[in-house]
């Protein structure tokens, strides 16, 4: 009786963590997608909400506001070519995923194009071309193909997937350190926190999707390389659930993204057999605890990072700004730790 008296004590002083304890994903992620995207632009950011938004939506069609946006988006589109930032460039998975649910014949060329000439020719393969040496546009280029190979000719879908393949390796070799954790980019020899979570969501999402029936040869180290970044983050967890700004820096402040998109790279290990729920499980409720608790009845969020470039020192990580109210970013991150996380 003394501890359930406690623990009811700590809950009643703490109402965010004893809403988060009692919301369930589903209801957090019902609650974004009727608000998000708050600022509509073809972009990464905005594909990842339409995608939350079908996956909870009847037969995956977009609220009235997404599906305007998406349109306007697609007619401008079709007047340029392609952009070269990947950022922007990974934001044709929303016309992918119009092409294979909606039926949209000119979403569906945008999104072939935008693959097509994404690849280039090297001595060691087909690889993906402009990709910037940072764990960001890994996560760009994993997102774009998975929604988009379906709709190329299965040659085509093989040279884009050995090039996938290739780059991911490719860039892991100089970006994952020995201990698992992930330097954000060549010259930024710092685990920061959303950068890890672009690694861990890469490699996860790859290797269950564009990735599946690849060699072993091919794929066995990919899933090494995620296992072992699964496990380097798992005793940097901080109290309250999240994982930090930098992620091996004890005094860190607690960051909202790279705990989301832990979330969903630990989900989806588990989901898929590489690592067991019982090892995982515990790391996922107490994070989930940790971003409910800072979502507001308004949708809002607190402690989420702003938009980083890479930088040189720990020092320049550690000085970035911590946002608070409404943000695309971070609607989109929790969106699909929800969606993955266990009920």
């Amino acid at each position: 009786m003394p501890a359930r008296r406690h623990l009811l004590l700590a809950a009643l002083a703490s109402p965010a963590l004893a809403r988060a304890q009692a919301t369930p994903p589903l209801t957090v992620a019902r609650q974004l997608a009727a608000v998000y995207p708050v600022k509509p632009s073809l972009g990464y950011v905005s594909a990842l909400i339409l995608s939350a938004q079908r996956h909870l939506g009847p037969g995956g069609a977009l609220p009235p506001a997404s599906q305007q946006a998406l349109h306007s988006w697609r007619d401008a589109a079709r007047a340029a070519p392609p952009p070269a930032d990947w950022p922007l460039r990974a934001g044709y998975a929303a016309f992918a995923e119009a092409a294979r649910i909606d039926g949209d014949e000119a979403c569906s060329k945008l999104a072939r194009d935008a693959v097509r000439t994404a690849l280039a020719d090297t001595p060691q393969g087909p690889r993906l071309a402009g990709l910037r040496p940072w764990t960001d546009d890994l996560f760009m280029a994993t997102l774009l193909f998975g929604r988009s190979l379906p709709l190329l000719p299965a040659p085509e879908q093989a040279r884009a997937t050995e090039a996938l393949a290739g780059t991911l390796q490719g860039v892991a070799e100089r970006l994952q350190r020995p201990d698992g954790l992930w330097d954000h980019a060549v010259g930024s020899p710092v685990a920061w926190g959303r950068g890890n979570g672009f690694a861990s969501l890469t490699l996860a999402t790859a290797l269950a999707g564009p990735l599946q029936g690849l060699p072993p040869a091919t794929v066995t180290p990919l899933r090494e390389r995620l296992l072992a970044h699964l496990r380097a983050l798992l005793p940097l967890q901080a109290e309250g659930g999240l994982w930090r700004q930098v992620l091996d820096v004890p005094d860190a402040a607690p960051e909202l993204t790279v705990t989301a998109m832990s979330i969903t790279a630990l989900s989806l290990a588990a989901g898929h057999g590489w690592v067991a729920r019982s090892e995982v499980g515990p790391a996922i409720r107490r994070g989930w605890a940790g971003v409910a608790a800072r979502v507001d009845a308004d949708a809002g969020f607190r402690d989420v990072c702003a938009s980083t470039p890479a930088g040189p020192t720990v020092a320049f990580y550690l000085r970035r700004a911590m946002v608070s109210g409404l943000d695309d970013r971070a609607a989109a991150m929790v969106l699909h730790a929800a969606l993955a996380a266990p009920p």
